[in-house]
């Protein structure tokens, strides 16, 4: 098993930062339209077999990487994550196990804190996530929010995609509004 979870070449300052382990992580929703000139989008499609209280199992797809993902949550905090590499065969077999997907773009903006902007498709058309990762207690303390930053999600439905699907549409268009 391969602990990493993606691998984009032409981007070592991302590679560093993911090599270390995430402290903590802030989510808001984007105010406004994001002006994404000038960064490239990294189309994720996302399956989910299997979400517990802590342990989320899921499959993923991004440019011609097909990969199984098992993500524990070790507190508030903390998340450890595990990958395996899959083949197209092996991927499509089994989103056919799930009735849950994520389609997004994701776009890298910075490295210290990790900075992206999160534009979901599908049954999440509308959401907008600005997300900062941090990889030390100390970042993430020191944190304050851009302006471009609307209503913290980070504890929501809609600050975690392993929440989000658990929502009906009724329920997220009520989160996504309130």
């Amino acid at each position: 098993m391969i602990n990493k979870v993606w691998n984009y070449s032409g981007h070592q300052d991302f590679f560093d930062f993911l090599n270390k382990k995430l402290i903590g992580k802030e989510n808001f929703l984007f105010s406004g339209d994001p002006d994404l000139s000038g960064f490239a989008p990294i189309h994720f499609e996302r399956y989910y077999l299997f979400v517990g209280k802590n342990i989320e199992l899921r499959i993923q797809h991004t440019g011609d990487s097909y990969e199984l993902e098992r993500k524990v949550a070790s507190g508030k905090l903390s998340r450890s994550s595990q990958v395996l590499p899959l083949s197209q065969l092996e991927f499509d077999t089994l989103k056919k196990l799930s009735n849950k997907v994520i389609v997004r773009d994701s776009y890298q903006l910075g490295t210290i804190p990790n900075i992206s902007i999160k534009i979901y498709h599908g049954d999440y058309e509308g959401l907008v996530r600005a997300e900062f990762e941090f990889t030390t207690p100390e970042e993430a303390k020191a944190f304050s929010p851009p302006d471009w930053c609307g209503r913290e999600t980070s504890d929501t439905p809609l600050g975690r995609d392993g929440r989000l699907i658990r929502l009906s549409k009724e329920e997220f268009k009520k989160e996504l509004s309130s």
